[in-house]
């Protein structure tokens, strides 16, 4: 089992009946570290995600080489809002709408919620340190390859080894209900016009989320992490 300490952000909440939080960070939003950007190209992960847990994550790849906060921070499972470049032949593609999304700075990305794993999955022994993503939305088909934006808003919990694979689904599923519950108050949400689903106005900052792309300099790719409040970038992998 890895120990880690929580990041702040944490206040009493109402609880399942495993007395987990279901709701994550005080209700004035995101709290400093908070919140952190990485970005990058979607790459295979390990396959397990679907097949064994019913839970279909997109993986980013993790900066080792280069100082940044993602390899200071604890290992655990954070939540957060994130963007997808999806190509028009994918099947879930919706082309870009001025009248539905008149603040959209971008022609396809597309913001959805999010919670995620950081660290080295002890249940399944890693020896590589991941990220794995669960967006908070069903989609018909892979998108590897595609560019996809994270704002990472908070951290849920640390990670952990588990007796059987029962218990890990169960937490993940947690997991997805606190990410949900959190990201649904008027501080944590993004502002109106960004996030198609969304049903109140929202005061979030997640305009860097549908930025549309910079020219890449050839042979680089372009993955890295910022810091929190939008300086440079801090590593590419």
């Amino acid at each position: 089992m890895t120990t880690t300490t929580p990041a702040p952000g944490s206040s009493p909440a109402p609880t399942t009946s495993s007395k987990r939080p279901l709701v994550i960070g005080p209700p004035e939003g995101p709290e400093p570290p908070y919140p952190l950007r990485m970005e990058g190209k979607v790459i295979k992960g390990f396959g397990r995600g679907s097949k064994e847990l019913g839970i279909p994550t997109a993986n980013l790849p993790v900066p080792t080489h280069t100082p940044s906060w993602i390899t200071d921070i604890p290992s655990g499972v954070y939540f957060g809002w994130a963007s997808l470049l999806l190509p028009p032949s994918h099947p879930d593609y919706i082309p870009h709408s001025p009248t539905n999304s008149p603040s959209s700075p971008s022609e396809a990305f597309k913001i959805h919620p999010m919670v995620m794993s950081i660290g080295y999955n002890p249940f399944y022994k890693n020896t590589l340190r991941s990220a794995e993503v669960h967006i908070l939305h069903p989609f018909s088909s892979d998108f590897y390859g595609c560019e996809m934006r994270l704002l990472i808003a908070g951290f849920i919990r640390q990670e952990k080894d588990y007796a059987g694979l029962d218990a890990l689904i169960e937490d993940i599923n947690t997991d997805c209900e606190v990410a949900r519950q959190s990201l649904g108050r008027g501080k944590w949400m993004p502002r109106r016009g960004l996030y198609k689903d969304q049903g109140e106005a929202g005061e979030m900052d997640c305009e860097w989320l549908l930025r549309p792309l910079s020219p890449t300099p050839e042979g680089k790719e372009g993955e890295g992490v910022e810091n929190g409040d939008g300086g440079e970038k801090k590593g590419e992998a």
